[in-house]
């Protein structure tokens, strides 16, 4: 294999490795509560309808409404509470049920009882108001969550009045590692030359903010053997591996070679032009995701976003949301190179948008950055004062 040489832009590189991933359908059933944030497993039909009676929306009483048409507050209808006239009305609350024989329901404000029993009523209402019917908010049959959906905590609650006290959701689990003779622990004071291990606390949180299982399975050194066993245990025990650094093309990066070794079809591509993050390894093995992400913090976290969070997606079958964005004006030109998407971050001021301008290796700007704008490959830069699509973090 020889790294580096072919550099594939961005979408050709995703629709190639999508085409090479097996879908293996894994899920298991959580609580209720459990399931926020979880990828939904199948879709979910609701069995009864909402509300399942007539119910009135307002505090009031509920009427013919016929025997309100023309009513005003200097000629209000005349109606009787209780009896089973044509002419009889019913107190009732917000949320109450409305007895079959009344149409609608006439607000409490528009009321007035009479200590003989005579309700006047001084607004008319028509067919149908301050009432729900059966099945008005939620029918027989409707989708409430579709497969592949990320739960919110407003689905939990449309679900609760359903009656679902446990969901199926996708249980696609990823590796971490993380690699490079230079990379402690977070908990261990970094020797020159030595930097903590930044990577995978942050590309383990977008997994897992995505609505999948993580795990971390530890730091390796720069042994190429030792990286082809650990790659081995992880993809029989795994649905996706991530692994940050030793993806460049130097002597001494051992990723893209031992994803080479460890099941076909391999590396499908060692190089993509985008910046940062052109010495990203995709690969796929016995049908399960391998990537390899750059080892500066800012590619690192750059390259999440852009390029493994669509793949991890399209692996566990989970509908890809696109990030929210906003169009501002750019406060600062940004020059760019034809025939490569440059992604930089950005901090949105009252006045526009600010890119921030770093090196790869910096770890500060991902604090400040409210998001990245994408630069396409067809132009040269942008001018300042022009309009452009912001995305926001995860």
């Amino acid at each position: 294999m020889r790294l580096l040489q072919e550099i594939w832009c961005l979408e050709d590189a995703l629709r190639e490795v999508s085409r090479a991933i097996i879908h293996r359908s894994s899920y298991k059933e959580v609580p209720l509560l459990e399931s926020v944030g979880r990828v939904v497993a199948e879709d979910i039909l609701a069995s009864e309808p909402v509300p399942h009676f007539v119910r009135s929306t307002m505090d009031g009483y509920a009427v013919r409404a016929r025997t309100t048409f023309g009513a005003s507050e200097a000629m209000p209808a005349m109606l009787t509470l209780g009896g089973a006239g044509v002419y009889a009305s019913a107190p009732v609350l917000t949320g109450g049920a409305v007895s079959d024989e009344f149409d609608a329901v006439v607000m409490l404000e528009y009321a007035e009882l009479l200590e003989d029993g005579l309700l006047l009523v001084s607004r008319p209402v028509a067919v149908g108001e301050n009432i729900m019917s059966v099945g008005e908010d939620v029918p027989v049959n409707q989708a409430l969550v579709r497969r592949g959906q990320k739960l919110s905590i407003r689905d939990i609650a449309v679900l609760s009045a359903l009656g679902h006290a446990q969901v199926r959701v996708r249980d696609f689990k990823v590796a971490v590692m993380s690699s490079g003779d230079e990379i402690v622990p977070i908990t261990v004071v970094p020797a020159i030359g030595q930097v903590r291990d930044i990577n995978s606390s942050l590309v383990m949180g977008l997994i897992r903010d995505m609505g999948f299982h993580a795990d971390f399975l530890g730091i390796i050194t720069d042994d190429a053997d030792l990286l082809v066993s650990k790659l081995v245990i992880a993809l029989a025990t795994y649905d996706a591996v991530i692994i940050s650094g030793g993806s460049s093309a130097g002597s001494y990066d051992y990723t893209a070679r031992a994803m080479q070794r460890v099941g076909s079809p391999g590396v499908i591509t060692h190089g993509l032009s985008i910046k940062p993050g052109k010495p990203t390894v995709l690969g796929v093995a016995g049908g399960k995701l391998m990537i390899g992400l750059p080892g500066h913090p800012l590619s690192c976290a750059l390259t999440a976003h852009v390029v493994a969070a669509p793949l991890l997606a399209t692996a566990a079958e989970a509908l890809i949301v696109k990030r929210a964005h906003f169009e501002l004006p750019l406060l600062l030109p940004i020059a760019s190179v034809p025939g490569r998407r440059d992604i930089v971050p950005v901090k949105i001021t009252q006045g526009g948008i600010c890119p921030l301008f770093a090196k790869s290796a910096a770890i500060r700007v991902l604090a400040d950055a409210d998001g990245f704008i994408e630069i396409n490959e067809q132009c040269e830069g942008l001018h300042a004062g022009e309009r452009v699509k912001v995305e926001v973090w995860r």
